[in-house]
């Protein structure tokens, strides 16, 4: 290139938009990059609160809200949530607290303060586990499976109950015990911490309702086009068509949109960490398409073009580029327009050259017209002409964009004849408002702590639920009284499995039947069902088995799922067997009924103890 070709003002936004990219590949190294993963808020019903991390304050969720590492939600009575992320689904009961703790190529970190949430993990990243932490203990799973974990804050408690796969619990001081499927195991306390083998529990509203959204999902066509790791994308099938021959490969086009309708046009901009910009699509559908893949106008009409199926898809907070250069009224403006297939996605945040090339080439498909490139580090965006430059951009005031509005209602209508001479620009010019970055406050107060709940993580330390928190030893506690669960009989412990930290139990006690489906009436949804009150006198013993390191098994990809009913989950391939200080179960057990789970109501409370004066009395000696 000429350098003496360009005049002063190009050259300075030519240096200006180098030097933003440049400087951020360059200050990448210093921090990590941003989740390949993010959550996703995909199905609520009633009121459901959240709080972003980096603040105290609660907002009203909603549906298509991404979730970053450290967010937190809440829901209220009679109300519950969805969380997606990739092929992981987290169902959460009413009253719960529940955090995503983290998300990393390695882990997948849940944390539930109090409350219910039903976890099916589909399929996970080679080497990626998933972690649950409550205020009692963790489970760890290596590959995919099911885990039902109830939390009883008021007598610190907390449920684990298997219905697929081979989890390790673990607690403070070393606390660790295999849970096997068909299993359940309470943790009481912290540290020290005491364990007891219980029966399982019937399934009850929230477990029938997980049931019914993983059909859901497993019946969706459009995860023959797409990597069944891109939430949201069965959503797709009511939504539009597939054009599967196209010179770009496979298409979706969407129906019922109003005339003119663009991509990137209906919706909002919200700041979200760790990202910053973040665009929120307003269709129910809008997911998938604006965060994975590319749009191109095909024949006339929209069409997504999603990336290579067999891909593990990283997640992008708007597949767009930002325009400069461009002005409405004597004021400056906020500009952008979807990406095309082949077309370079640069981040506006910091990132290092992998994960540059990555978010790239794993939503980019070779196709007649593409081809994928081994690097886009070094493309010049200056030598660009971008194919929706010209018909898709979407213009407003800095004003309204800094401030989050919705964008169909502020957008302003620009001179077309700007859209020919459009810069890149390395980032969105406007800061964010205080408006773009809290949403709009709950519908009822949260009745939990602003405070991040501290939980115990998976090697038994106890830390706050948000990213990169520190651990501490969990302060030494008494372990609080053991009152029996209702709906979870204690029962002996499996065959050959390890002795548990606890004082000893009743005798005569049969051992758990493995869950199943309770095909009953569904009753209005409850949330974790309270303990029942009952005096047993027990004494804690401090747990002394020594801390292990988990072991994560290889991944298992699976797309089609068959009708789960009447076995629950016969999808998944048999658990691998434990190590061989924990044998497997054995079938040769004596079988026994599924207990469902009741209403939450306690049991009568025990008689009050006798006064001195009966004691007195009953000392005596009989005159007789």
């Amino acid at each position: 290139m000429n350098e003496f070709a360009l005049s002063p003002p190009k050259k300075l936004l030519l240096a200006s938009v180098l030097i933003a990219f440049l400087g951020s590949a360059a200050t990448a190294p210093a921090q990590p990059d941003p989740p390949a993963q993010a959550g996703r808020i995909s199905s609520i019903t009633g009121n459901v609160s959240f709080q972003p991390l980096g603040t105290d304050d609660w907002q009203q969720a909603f549906p298509n809200l991404p979730l970053g590492p450290g967010d937190r939600i809440f829901t209220d009575e009679n109300s519950r949530v969805e969380v997606q992320v990739g092929q992981t689904f987290v169902r959460i009961g009413p009253n719960s607290d529940f955090s995503l703790v983290d998300s990393t190529p390695t882990g997948l970190y849940f944390g539930l303060a109090q409350g219910s949430m039903h976890m099916h993990a589909e399929s996970l990243w080679e080497g990626q586990s998933v972690f649950v932490n409550t205020p009692s203990g963790s489970s760890a799973l290596a590959q995919p499976g099911e885990l039902r974990v109830d939390v009883f804050p008021g007598e610190q408690a907390a449920v684990f109950t298997d219905f697929s796969g081979y989890y390790d619990i673990t607690g403070a001081e070393g606390f660790e015990q295999p849970l096997n499927d068909g299993y359940a195991l309470e943790l009481i306390g912290s540290n020290p911490v005491m364990a007891k083998w219980v029966q399982p529990s019937g399934w009850d509203d929230l477990d029938q309702w997980s049931h019914r959204r993983d059909q859901q999902i497993a019946q969706s066509m459009s995860y023959r086009y797409v990597s069944p790791e891109i939430p949201g994308a069965y959503e797709l099938d009511a939504a539009g068509n597939w054009e599967a021959g196209s010179p770009y490969g496979p298409i979706w086009f969407p129906n019922n949109v109003p005339y003119g309708w663009a991509p990137y046009h209906y919706g909002h901009w919200v700041n979200h960490a760790p990202w910053g910009w973040v665009w929120v699509e307003d269709e129910s559908w809008g997911y998938a398409p604006f965060h994975y893949g590319r749009w191109v106008n095909y024949n006339g009409r929209w069409g997504w073009v999603a990336g290579p199926p067999a891909a593990h898809p990283i997640w992008s907070p708007a597949l767009v580029v930002f325009a400069g250069g461009i002005r409405f009224g004597g004021v400056g403006v906020s500009a952008w327009f979807p990406l095309g297939p082949g077309e370079a996605y640069r981040p506006w945040y910091p990132c290092s050259p992998r994960y540059f090339d990555q978010v790239n080439r794993t939503n980019i498909i070779e196709s007649q017209r593409v081809h994928v490139q081994n690097s886009y580090v070094n493309v010049n965006v200056t030598n660009i002409t971008y194919v929706n430059q010209t018909t898709a951009v979407t213009a407003m005031r800095q004003e309204d964009f800094a401030a989050g509005r919705p964008v169909r209602q502020a957008a302003v209508a620009v001179d077309p004849q700007q859209f020919q001479h459009v810069q890149p620009l390395g980032a969105p010019l406007p800061r964010p408002t205080l408006q773009a970055r809290v949403g709009p406050p709950p519908a009822r107060p949260v009745p939990v702590s602003t405070m991040r709940p501290v939980l115990i993580n998976e090697r038994g330390m106890a830390t706050a639920a948000a990213p990169g928190a520190r651990p501490m030893p969990p302060p030494v506690k008494p372990v609080p009284q053991f009152h029996p669960l209702v709906g979870h009989t204690v029962v002996a412990p499996p065959p050959n499995a390890k002795p548990l930290p606890q004082a000893n139990i009743p005798g005569n006690l049969r051992p758990p039947a493995p869950s199943a489906p309770n095909n009953s009436a569904e009753r209005p949804f409850q949330g974790a069902p309270p303990r029942a009150i009952a005096p047993p006198v027990e004494k804690p013993v401090v747990p002394s088995n020594p801390q292990q390191e988990f072991k994560q098994a290889p991944e298992t990809r699976q797309v089609e799922r068959p009708n789960p009913l009447p076995n629950p989950r016969p999808e998944f391939k048999p658990a691998p067997e434990p190590p061989a200080k924990t044998p497997p179960r054995t079938d040769e057990r004596p079988p026994a009924p599924v207990v469902t789970r009741p209403t939450p109501e306690r049991l009568p409370p025990p008689p009050p103890p006798k006064s001195d004066k009966d004691k007195k009395k009953k000392d005596e000696p009989n005159p007789k």
